[in-house]
Order: C-alpha cells, then structure tokens, then sequence
C-alpha cells in the first residue's frame, strides 16, 4: 500500500535533478524541513513548474518513498510574486529563507518558523517598513523563537525605545509582529543587537546575505 503525505508549507530551496526534474526543500508544519522530488518540473507546462519555485506557499501531496519524498500533487496559496519585481526584496527574502533552512529540523513541528518566515515575507511587501528593519526583526525574533538569544543587557547599554522594541519583538505574537516602528538610533541599535547574536549564534556565511551585501552596496 502506498503511503501518502499532506503538507503545509513553503518553497526554501529549488535545485535542478536530472534533465527535467526538480529537487526542493520544503519549510512544513507538519514534518519541518524536508526534501522532495518533483519529475518533471522544469519541463515547459508542467503544473508544477511554477508550484516549485521559491517561496511558493500551499499545500502540497507527497508521495512518501523508501528514501525520499516525491510531489504528486499541489495546491499553491501564496507566490509572493512580488519578490519577481523587486530584486532588492528578493535578496532579503533568500536570506530569509536560508536562515529558515539553517535553523529548520526534519521531522519537527516547524510551524512557528514557518509563520514567521510567512509574515517576515508579507513585511517586504509594506510599504512603511524598511526592509532593513523587516530583517532585523525577522533574525532577533527567530533567535529569540529558538531560545538563544540573551538578556540585551549581555550585548551592552541601549535607550529606552530600543528596550521596548526588543520586549516587544520577544513578547509580541508572529501575526502582530511588525505592527510597530522605532526611531533611527533604536533602529541602529536593532541592526548592532542582531548582528552580536548573529556571530555568537551561527557557525557559517550565508551565501545570499554576501549576495543581499552586495547587491544593497551598487
């Protein structure tokens, strides 16, 4: 009997398999991080050429093999098609996205990361949010998700308006996360907080934020 899978979740990665075929990661609620075969998927017209580009978020069928698991069927909610235009966003959004896939563990309710990687990219699309200041709130509440990130008083002394930002940043629901703002100094503070906990916390360069660097510096 052939064991089927439903998932939700979202497009992390995209590797080409073969002359046709896809390999992807996915971000689940379900069953964390995880990789699946899509045959077929590069082929021009295959329904799930678009369904496993980066970022596509929805349900997906998995057919659950002997050593992997292959799509067989898809149903796509979100493409955030924005991140097609917007190359800045883009480069933001893959570093969101490998920072997710770093801290991301198979077979693991991930669904907490998952919305949060969901509502960091929604906060891209805003208008009123720098997405500088979308990215700092993404690392620290991630860090701060993950049970890593310490006391602010361990990094150094900060004002009274960066103190309400990380109290609300940690205490805040993922849903409500960006209803805030904060002035230029807190916003300094946020990036020299998150760039502190960045280096303490992870033991690699990520690719895309060298890229993201890059592409701001032009």
């Amino acid at each position: 009997m052939q064991d089927f899978l439903k998932v939700t979740g979202m497009v992390i990665g995209v590797f080409p398999q073969g002359e046709y075929d896809r390999r992807v990661t996915l971000l689940t609620r379900e069953q964390g991080k995880i990789t699946a075969f899509a045959k077929g998927a590069r082929r021009q017209g295959s329904r799930f050429c678009a369904a496993t580009d980066m970022f596509a978020f929805g349900e997906f069928d998995l057919f659950v093999g002997r050593t992997a698991y292959n799509v067989q069927d898809v149903k796509i909610s979100n493409y955030f098609e924005n991140l097609r235009t917007d190359m800045e966003a883009a480069g933001y959004a893959m570093y969101f996205a490998e920072l997710a896939e770093y801290y991301g563990v198979e077979n693991q309710d991930e669904s907490v990361l998952l919305l949060l990687l969901y509502r960091a990219l929604q906060g891209l699309k805003s208008d009123r949010l720098a997405n500088s200041f979308v990215r700092r709130v993404y690392e620290i509440k991630l860090f701060s998700i993950e049970g890593e990130f310490i006391p602010i008083d361990n990094i150094g002394t900060f004002g009274e308006g960066t103190e309400r930002a990380i109290h609300y940043i940690q205490s805040s629901t993922i849903e409500k996360l960006y209803n805030f703002t904060v002035e230029k100094e807190a916003e300094s503070d946020l990036e020299y907080i998150a760039d502190t906990e960045m280096n303490r916390l992870t033991d690699r360069k990520f690719k895309s934020l060298e890229i993201l660097k890059n592409m701001i510096a032009l």
